[in-house]
C-alpha cells in the first residue's frame, strides 16, 4: 500500500478531486464552465473600503476593539442589518427582525454554513435526500461527514414532492434507519437552474413535518431572480424548528465570502460550537464591509445586476434553442445555470465527461459534466420502479453557466457546443 495514502483520513479516498475545480485549470475562450459572477457592483467596492478607512481614520481605538477575533457567531451589525432584511425581503416570520439578530448566525460563506449544519447533524450512515442532480458542494460534503446519499427525481420545477415523500418511506424501509435530511435550493437551482413553485414548497415542507426530516433550504441564488420572488419554504416553518435556512454573499458580493443563517434554536448553539473549531470566526473586516453594502447599497446595485444576467441568459437560451440536438432542457427564471440532458436513454449513456475532455477542449469550450453533481457513491429513488435503486447517475447532462462572459461570448460559444454536440452526441 501507498505509505502516503495508509497515513491519510479514509474521506480522502472516498471522495475525488473536484470535477469543477479541475476544470477551473483550464483556459477556453468559451468557458460556460464555471459560476463565477461576471456583474459586480466593482464601483461600489471601492467607495465601501474607503469609506470604512475613514471610519477607523477617525479613532485609532475602533481599529483596537475592532480588529481583534470577534464573535464566533459574527459582528452584531451585520447580524442586525441582514436579521432586518431576512424580515422585509425573505418574508421570514421565525425572527422579528433587528431584535432577534442574535438568531441569525454569519458564516464563511454559506458552504461553511453547509458544513455546519451536516456537521452537527449526520453520523456515519445517516439518510440524507437530495435532488438528481444536485449542488456537488453538498453531496461531497454529506459523504465527507459519512452520510449516505439518496437521490430523488426533479423535473423542469425542481423536486417531485410526491417522489420525494416515496424515497423517504421507501429509504427508511431499506435501510432500517430514519431520514434525517431534506436539501433543497428553492431559486434557480445549482446544476438544473430550477425553480421551486409555491404549492411544491408548501408540499415539501408539510413532508417533512410529517416525517420528523430537517430541511436545510440553500438560498444562494436568491436575489439573483429575474421574476417576482416566491416566498421560501421557511415562512411555513413559523416556530423556526424544521427549516435550516442559508443564504451567501458569493452572488452579489463574490470577494467578502459571507454567509448567514436561520436555523432553529436547539441547532444554533451547536452549529457556532462547531464554526469556532473551524475558524474561530469570519474576519471582522469582510463582515464590516457587508454591513455597509447590504444596509446602503445592494438594493441600489441588484436591479442593474439582474437584468445583465437575464441578457446573459437569454443569449445562452436562444443560441441552444437554435443549434441543439434533441433534448431536455430547463429556461432559468434566475441564477447562473441551463442545464441540458441527452433525451432517453441517452442521458445516462452519453459520456459529456469524455466529450468535454476530447471535443470541447480542443476547440476552446468547456462545460461541467452531469456527473460531477452526484456523490462519489449512494442511491437513487427509481420512479418507474418506485424502489430505491444503486446510484443512478446523468452522465448525458451538462450544466452551462452564463454568468461570467458577455453576451457575445455566451451566444458563440454556446452555437459551437450545440455544432459540436449535434456531430458527437
Amino acid at each position: 500500500m501507498d505509505p502516503i495514502r495508509e497515513i491519510l483520513a479514509n474521506w480522502t479516498q472516498r471522495i475525488p478531486e473536484s470535477e469543477i475545480r479541475r476544470l477551473l485549470k483550464s483556459k477556453t475562450k468559451y468557458y460556460l464552465a464555471g459560476g463565477l459572477p461576471g456583474n459586480l457592483p466593482t464601483e461600489i467596492f471601492p467607495e465601501i473600503l474607503r469609506e470604512l478607512a475613514d471610519y477607523y481614520d477617525a479613532d485609532d481605538q475602533r481599529i483596537i476593539s475592532e480588529f481583534q477575533y470577534g464573535q464566533t457567531a459574527g459582528w452584531p451589525g451585520l447580524r442586525k442589518v441582514l436579521a432586518e432584511r431576512l424580515v422585509k425581503k425573505d418574508k421570514l416570520n421565525c425572527i422579528s427582525g433587528e431584535a432577534d439578530w442574535e438568531k441569525v448566525l454569519i458564516s464563511t460563506g454559506s458552504q461553511q454554513a453547509i458544513y455546519l449544519a451536516l456537521d452537527i447533524l449526520i453520523n456515519p450512515g445517516d439518510i440524507v435526500v437530495t435532488p438528481s442532480p444536485a449542488y456537488l458542494g453538498f453531496v461531497t460534503t454529506v459523504v465527507k461527514v459519512g452520510g449516505h446519499v439518496v437521490t430523488a427525481p426533479t423535473d423542469s420545477e425542481g423536486l417531485i414532492p410526491e417522489y420525494v415523500e416515496d424515497t423517504i418511506i421507501k429509504a427508511e424501509k431499506k435501510f432500517g434507519r430514519k431520514v434525517k435530511i431534506l436539501y433543497v435550493v428553492e431559486d434557480s437551482d445549482n446544476p438544473k437552474g430550477t425553480t421551486l413553485p409555491l404549492k411544491r414548497r408548501k408540499q415539501l415542507f408539510d413532508i417533512a413535518e410529517r416525517h420528523d426530516v430537517i430541511v436545510i433550504c440553500d438560498a444562494a441564488y436568491k436575489e439573483m431572480q429575474f421574476e417576482e420572488k416566491i416566498p421560501s419554504m421557511k415562512t411555513f416553518d413559523k416556530e423556526n424548528e424544521r427549516v435550516i435556512y442559508t443564504s451567501s454573499s458569493s452572488k452579489e458580493a463574490a470577494p467578502i465570502r459571507i454567509g448567514y443563517s436561520v436555523m432553529p434554536d436547539y441547532l444554533l448553539f451547536e452549529a457556532e460550537k462547531s464554526k469556532g473549531y473551524l475558524d474561530l470566526c469570519t474576519p471582522t473586516l469582510t463582515q464590516r464591509f457587508a454591513e455597509i453594502y447590504y444596509d446602503k447599497y445592494i438594493d441600489n446595485e441588484l436591479p442593474k445586476i439582474i437584468l445583465k444576467y437575464k441578457e446573459q441568459k437569454d443569449a445562452a437560451y436562444n443560441a441552444l434553442l437554435d443549434t441543439f440536438p434533441e433534448g431536455d432542457f430547463t429556461n432559468p427564471s434566475g441564477g447562473f445555470f441551463i442545464w441540458y440532458q441527452a433525451k432517453g436513454e441517452k442521458a445516462y449513456t452519453f459520456d459529456v465527461k469524455k466529450f468535454n475532455q476530447e471535443i470541447l477542449l480542443p476547440n476552446e469550450v468547456l462545460v461541467v459534466p452531469g456527473a460531477a453533481f452526484y456523490p462519489p457513491n449512494g442511491h437513487s429513488y427509481d420512479p418507474e420502479a418506485r424502489e430505491i435503486e444503486p446510484l443512478k447517475v446523468i452522465k448525458g447532462g451538462m450544466r452551462i453557466g452564463y454568468s461570467l462572459l458577455t453576451k457575445d461570448l455566451i451566444d458563440a460559444g454556446v452555437r459551437k457546443l450545440g455544432k459540436l454536440l449535434t456531430e458527437n452526441q
